[in-house]
């Protein structure tokens, strides 16, 4: 089972972001996050729905950062499971 993180705990890390535009504030927010591993690699996001609550900002806001946050290589989204932190495969090391 994947580790998950609360949107409580989301909110927290995210903190104060760029809000013009909303959803490329969050993204990049995420970004930086999984990037230097406060969110760790495989971790299943919160729903969009309890981030928008979390936030206060719009489920169109969090529904487009997570589509960015995939879009990157940041996240991958899973039907009916959720949508989980990922490395870019670009900056991926290998062995």
């Amino acid at each position: 089972m994947s580790p998950t993180i609360s949107p409580d705990r989301l909110a927290r890390l995210v903190g104060k972001f760029d809000r013009a535009p909303a959803y490329r504030g969050l993204c990049e927010a995420l970004q930086e996050l999984i990037g230097d591993g406060r969110i760790p690699i495989g971790t299943r996001l919160p729903s969009e729905r309890t981030v928008t609550a979390a936030l206060a900002v719009s489920r169109t806001t969090v529904t487009r950062a997570y589509a960015e946050l995939a879009a990157a290589g940041f996240a991958v989204a899973r039907q009916g499971s959720g949508t989980f932190a990922a490395v870019p495969v670009d900056r991926r090391k290998v062995h």
